[in-house]
């Protein structure tokens, strides 16, 4: 009686837990195929209408983020969307820096996701020590070295400001020491 019990329960909760990807038509994943949204904001995961999510994201979507200027540091959420389903469970995040048209990889992570899965929705922590300040980057998701989806965006932040005074010691100032 308790296994029916539990399947039943099961059952009359389902509906509640079935994803929004049911639903007909188009799915932000075939709209956004192939693309990284970033943002420094927390991405929206869930919608009421297709069209006003997409419309939403991009909005969000930023191509310039600033360094905090008193940590260094930089959160930017990403949400990318594939044109078919992973059947992976792990896919890489790749960094490369694009600045004057280079193409040098800075960092590559593993991200993990269920099989099948359209989107992934993640974030990542920049630390000037390690990205470098007013140059262009590009995210992107691989999957056994195969591009599903890229984004990029300029990374700004600021230096260091100097007065433009020297000091000189007493001994520096002398003629031919």
């Amino acid at each position: 009686m308790k296994y029916a019990a539990a399947v039943l329960a099961l059952t009359l909760a389902t509906p509640a837990l079935l994803p929004q990807a049911l639903a007909k038509g188009p799915m932000p994943e075939d709209l956004l195929k192939g693309r990284i949204i970033i943002s420094d904001r927390r991405l929206p995961t869930s919608w009421s209408s297709v069209p006003s999510y997409v419309a939403q994201l991009k909005n969000l979507n930023k191509t310039t983020l600033w360094y905090d200027k008193k940590t260094n540091k930089l959160k930017i959420e990403y949400a990318a969307f594939f044109s078919k389903p992973i059947n992976d469970v792990q896919v890489d995040l790749v960094i490369y820096d694009i600045t004057n048209g280079a193409n040098a990889r800075k960092a590559a992570t593993e991200q993990f996701m269920n099989r099948g899965d359209r989107a992934l929705f993640n974030s990542v922590t920049f630390d000037n020590e390690d990205f470098e300040m007013n140059k262009k980057y590009r995210l992107v998701i691989e999957s056994r070295h195969a591009v599903l989806a890229s984004g990029e965006f300029i990374l700004r932040g600021e230096g260091p400001h100097y007065s433009g005074k020297v000091t000189f010691s007493e001994d520096e100032t002398k003629v031919g020491h």
